[in-house]
C-alpha cells in the first residue's frame, strides 16, 4: 500500500476519511523502510533455505526488540511468549542484530496494529519468493484493516458481544485492532474480566509458524496493560494449522474477517469434495476461504474479507457468486482505486467486502477507496446498485464515479454478443508449443501469423510482428488445420490493464486479407469474435467500433476484475439491442467524426 501510516482505532477521523499520521511523528517510517531495504539486500545473497532461516531468525530478533521496548515504555516486566517453532537457526551478525534492535524500537513508538504490520512487512521482505507465494503471505496495511472493520460495523456487528475468527491471521492485522475495539466497547470491565472476555471471543488460524506467533504477540502487546494489572498473560488465541482442514465449531462466529491468501491451488480430493459447492474448474485460495468463512459464521453473522476483484465476473467463480447470492449477499463493497501500491510486491485490483449470512438479495452499497494521498484514506460513495437476479452472472458495479451511469443502465440492457450474431473463441495458437513452425520468411505451406500487436489502439488491423520472439509466418503441417482461420472475424486483445486508456481494443480482420493468403493463424493473446452466420445481424466494423468506444470500455470495467479480457466476460457484457444500431451504422458508413460516433455509443449504452 502506498500509505503505511495509520492511527489507532481509538482516534476519531472525520466522516469518510482516516488520518494516517502516527503519533510518533518524525520520519520513523522512512527509517523503517531504509532498514528493510538493507536487510533485503543482505538476504538476496543467500540461497532459499538460508533466506528462510534468516527471515525467521531476524523476525524473532525484531519481535523480541519490539516487546522489550514496549514493556520498557510502559514500565512493565513480563516475559515474551515463546514461539511454537525454533526460529533461531540462522546466526545474526552485529549488523543484523543492530538493525533488528532499531526496527523493534521504532515499531514500539507506533500503535501495536501498525507496528505488527511494519514488522510483518520486514519479515516478508526477507522471505524466498516461492515460500511467500505458496503461503500467500501479504500482510494487510492498517488503513485497509480499519476500513474493513468499519464495513463490518456497518453490517451490524456488535463489538460488545461478537465472537470473531480470522482464518488467515498472520501478523495480527485484524486480531489486534479487533481486540482494541472490544476493549473500547467494555470500558467498565476489570482487566481480568476483559482478558477472559477477549480470550473467549477472538480466534485466529494461521499456517505460517512465524506469522501465527507474530499475530499472537501483536494481541499480547495490545493487552499488555491489562495483563500487567491482572497479573496474568493473555491466553493463546492463535492456532497454528491449515484452516482448510478445520471444521466449524458448534458455536459459530458472529464475524469472520481477514485477508485470505490469493493464488491457484491444488486441493486434495477430500478438500475438493468438501468445497465443491463453490468450485468451478480450478480452485483459487481466496474463493475457498470465502466458502470456509460461510461455514464458520452463524446465521445473521458477517463475513468481511479483503480479496481480489476477479470473482465478480470470472467464469471460474460463477459457483462462488451463486453461493454468496444464496447464503450471504454482499452489504458493502469498497473498490481500492490504486492497484499498484496496496500490498507490497503485488499488482492486484483489490476489494473490501462485507457479506451477511441470511440477508436478502438487495442493492449493495459501493465506495471507491482513495489511498493515493500521503496522509488520508478517503471513502468516496458511489451509491447502491442492483445485482443480477441470477447471482452466478457477472456483477456489474462501478469502480469510479465516471462509471456510475453505465453501471445503472446495465440491468436494462438485455442483449448480448450472441444476439448480435457472434460467438467468442480464443486464438488457437499457443506459440511456444510450435516454435519450430514460426518463421521470418514466406514459403510454401506458410500462412500469416496474427499476433496481438496487429490490433492497433486506433481500432485498425495491421499485420506485423515487431516484438521480441515474434515472426510473421506460420508453417502449417499435416493435422494443423484446426489452427487455421479462413473466415472474417473481429479480433480483440485478450490482456489489458486497468491503467491503459482502454481495456477493449478491437479491429476487424479484413476478408480481403484472408482471401489474399488463403487463411491466417491467430495467436492466443487474441480473442476471435466469429459470426454465427455468413451475414451477422451487426456488421464486423460496427461491432469493432462499439467495443472500441469509451462507453463500452466503461461498461467492461464495471464487470472485469482482472487483466484478462476473457471470452466469458465478453459474451456476458450487456449490449444495446441490435435493431437500434441503424443510426450508428449510418454514422460509420458516412465516415462521420469520432465525437459523433462516441456520442451515439453513449446514447445506446446509457440513454
Amino acid at each position: 500500500m502506498k500509505n503505511l501510516q495509520a492511527t489507532s482505532p481509538r482516534s476519531k477521523p472525520e466522516k469518510g476519511e482516516r488520518n494516517l499520521t502516527p503519533s510518533a511523528g518524525g520520519d520513523v517510517f522512512t527509517e523503517l523502510q531504509n532498514a528493510r531495504v538493507m536487510v533485503r539486500a543482505l538476504s538476496q545473497t543467500l540461497d532459499n533455505a538460508n533466506r528462510l532461516r534468516l527471515a525467521n531468525s531476524f523476525g524473532v530478533a525484531l519481535v523480541r526488540s519490539w516487546w522489550e521496548a514496549s514493556c520498557a515504555d510502559q514500565s512493565i516486566s513480563m516475559d515474551l511468549r515463546r514461539p511454537s517453532s525454533d526460529f533461531s537457526a540462522f546466526p545474526l551478525d552485529d549488523t543484523l542484530k543492530g538493525l533488528a534492535a532499531l526496527v523493534g524500537q521504532l515499531s514500539a513508538r507506533l500503535d501495536p496494529a501498525i507496528a505488527a504490520y511494519q514488522i510483518g512487512l520486514t519479515y516478508t521482505y526477507l522471505l524466498p519468493p516461492a515460500y511467500r507465494s505458496s503461503y500467500g503471505i501479504h500482510y494487510t496495511p492498517p488503513a485497509l484493516a480499519h476500513r474493513l472493520i468499519h464495513l463490518a460495523t456497518a453490517a451490524n456487528v456488535d463489538w460488545s458481544t461478537c465472537r470473531v475468527l480470522d482464518p488467515s491471521c498472520g501478523g495480527g492485522a485484524f486480531l489486534a485492532p479487533v481486540a482494541q475495539h472490544v476493549i473500547a466497547q467494555l470500558p467498565g470491565c476489570s482487566p481480568r474480566i476483559l482478558l477472559e472476555n477477549i480470550a473467549n471471543r477472538l480466534r485466529g488460524y494461521e499456517i505460517d509458524p512465524f506469522g501465527a506467533w507474530l499475530a499472537q504477540v501483536a494481541v499480547d502487546i495490545v493487552l499488555l496493560p491489562l495483563s500487567s494489572v491482572a497479573g496474568k498473560k493473555t491466553p493463546a488465541l492463535v492456532t497454528l494449522c491449515d484452516s482448510l482442514e478445520k471444521d466449524p465449531p458448534r458455536n459459530r462466529f458472529d464475524l469472520v474477517i481477514g485477508n485470505p491468501p490469493y493464488s491457484r491451488t491444488r486441493l486434495t480430493p477430500v478438500q475438493r469434495e468438501k468445497f465443491r459447492r463453490s468450485l468451478y474448474g480450478h480452485a483459487n485460495l481466496y474463493g475457498v476461504f470465502t466458502d470456509l468463512a460461510l461455514r464458520h459464521v452463524r446465521p445473521g453473522g458477517v463475513v468481511a474479507f479483503v480479496t481480489p476483484t476477479s470473482f465478480l465476473a470470472g467464469k471460474y467463480f460463477r459457483n462462488l457468486r451463486a453461493l454468496l447470492g444464496r447464503e450471504a449477499p454482499p452489504q458493502h463493497l469498497d473498490f481500492v482505486a490504486d492497484r499498484s501500491r496496496v500490498f507490497d510486491d503485488v499488482l492486484q485490483e483489490t476489494l473490501l467486502a462485507a457479506y451477511r449470512r441470511g440477508a436478502t438479495w438487495s442493492p449493495v452499497v459501493v465506495h471507491e477507496l482513495d489511498v493515493s494521498g500521503a496522509k488520508r484514506l478517503e471513502a468516496n460513495p458511489l451509491g447502491a446498485f442492483k445485482l443480477p437476479v441470477d447471482p452466478s452472472l457477472p456483477w456489474i458495479l462501478p469502480r469510479k464515479a465516471n462509471q456510475i451511469r453505465t453501471a445503472r443502465a446495465a440491468p436494462h440492457r438485455r442483449h448480448f454478443l450472441n444476439d448480435w450474431g457472434y460467438t467468442v473463441s480464443t486464438g488457437p495458437l499457443v506459440w511456444n508449443r510450435f516454435k519450430d513452425q514460426i518463421h521470418a520468411r514466406m514459403a510454401k505451406c506458410r500462412l500469416p501469423l496474427i499476433w496481438a500487436e496487429a490490433v492497433l489502439p486506433n481500432g485498425r488491423f495491421e499485420w506485423r510482428a515487431r516484438k521480441h520472439n515474434h515472426e510473421p509466418w506460420f508453417e502449417v503441417r499435416a493435422g494443423d488445420n484446426w489452427l487455421v482461420t479462413r473466415a472474417p472475424c473481429v479480433l480483440l486483445q485478450r490482456t489489458t490493464a486497468k491503467e491503459q486508456h482502454r481495456r477493449l481494443i478491437a479491429a476487424p480482420l479484413p476478408e480481403s486479407f484472408i482471401v489474399q493468403h488463403g487463411g491466417v493463424v491467430v495467436e492466443n493473446h487474441l480473442n476471435m469474435l466469429k459470426p454465427l452466420a455468413s451475414r451477422p445481424r451487426v456488421p464486423p466494423v460496427v461491432l469493432a467500433t462499439v467495443l472500441n468506444s469509451h462507453t463500452a470500455d466503461r461498461a467492461f470495467r464495471c464487470m472485469s476484475g482482472s487483466v484478462a479480457v476473457s471470452a466469458y466476460e465478453i459474451e456476458a457484457l450487456p449490449l444495446p439491442a441490435p435493431e437500434k444500431l441503424d443510426r450508428l451504422q449510418g454514422l460509420i458508413a458516412a465516415n462521420m467524426s469520432h465525437r459523433m460516433v462516441e456520442d451515439e455509443c453513449q446514447r445506446l449504452f446509457e440513454g
